[in-house]
């Protein structure tokens, strides 16, 4: 067993010290010129008096995306209901949703720093996927609903879930702070490339033992680290300093506990989300152990 597991630690060294594997130069990769639509100034400059005609210029310029958004994201009903216009009036005028946009705008005048971090990461993209397609961005408000929302074929950024950390609607509506602590910009991109990527390659094991699932979310983070090499590994994790430092100095600690409690093939799923579930800490090793510790071991795999 302790073979083994040294087997196991040396092959992850061996294979950190080769990370430059995905550098990579996508200088002449080519794709197509990305226009990042406002679809939160377009819901809030609505012309309340003519919300269906409206409504169908929304429908042509968002394709399917505007139904799936205001149906599953606002969870508003369906925009052919006969109280669409009533409810949809009923949103942009709410008093605390008014506010949360104009911050919006506040906070992101224009969205030019996206557009040039999409355009790097899809020449990313294209170069490892070359048959894949590139997906549209949006950005929204979501009525605090979702951070990102990959639905056909495209992305959807709610701009309201990235204030900054100390946002007084995150502490009205009690986001816990291990929410709060990683809703602010510069986690935008590390979150939508990681649900990106979880929307376009979705668990397709026989398999559902800790293991298993740990190398699939392993391959997951080891795909948004190639396709956002240049952020930092705490944000693709979506960990503090703090946590990272938890986990590289107690990396044999953590291996020693999974293969001594007999938890690598286990399939009780209550005792595999102990560690691949989120929250403030992961109790079964530790209150300083970072949550979903089970992904940084499965990427360590990877």
């Amino acid at each position: 067993m302790r073979k083994t597991l040294l087997f196991i630690l040396t092959t992850c060294i061996f294979i950190s010290c080769h990370h430059d594997r995905l550098d990579v130069d996508v200088s002449n990769v080519k794709v197509p010129e990305l226009t990042i639509n406002r679809l939160e100034q377009d819901v809030f400059n609505i012309d309340t008096d003519d919300i269906n005609g409206a409504t169908k210029k929304l429908e042509v310029k968002y394709g399917t995306f505007y139904k799936a958004y205001y149906t599953g994201i606002l969870n508003n009903g369906g925009i052919h209901d006969t109280d669409y216009a009533a409810k949809l009036k009923r949103f942009i005028s709410d008093k605390d949703m008014r506010n949360a946009y104009k911050d919006c705008q506040s906070v992101y005048p224009d969205v030019n720093y996206l557009k040039d971090e999409f355009t790097k990461t899809f020449k990313y993209y294209k170069h490892y996927f070359p048959n894949k397609n590139i997906p549209k961005v949006v950005t929204m408000m979501s009525g605090f609903n979702y951070p990102v929302a990959p639905l056909d074929s495209t992305l959807g950024i709610g701009l309201e879930m990235y204030l900054g950390s100390n946002s007084i609607y995150y502490k009205m509506l009690a986001f816990p702070k291990y929410k709060s602590m990683f809703m602010n910009k510069e986690n935008i991109m590390p979150d939508v490339i990681r649900q990106w990527t979880l929307n376009t390659f979705p668990y397709n094991m026989n398999k559902s033992d800790f293991l298993s699932q740990m190398i699939y979310m392993g391959k997951i983070l080891y795909l948004t680290d190639a396709l956002i090499p240049d952020f930092a590994d705490t944000l693709k994790i979506q960990y503090s300093k703090k946590q990272m430092q938890y986990c590289t100095q107690n990396e044999f600690n953590i291996w020693s506990y999974f293969i001594s409690q007999k938890k690598l093939y286990t399939t009780d799923q209550a005792e595999i989300m102990k560690f691949t579930a989120d929250g403030p800490f992961t109790s079964a090793l530790s209150k300083d152990a970072p949550p979903r510790i089970a992904y940084w071991v499965g990427q360590r795999i990877v």
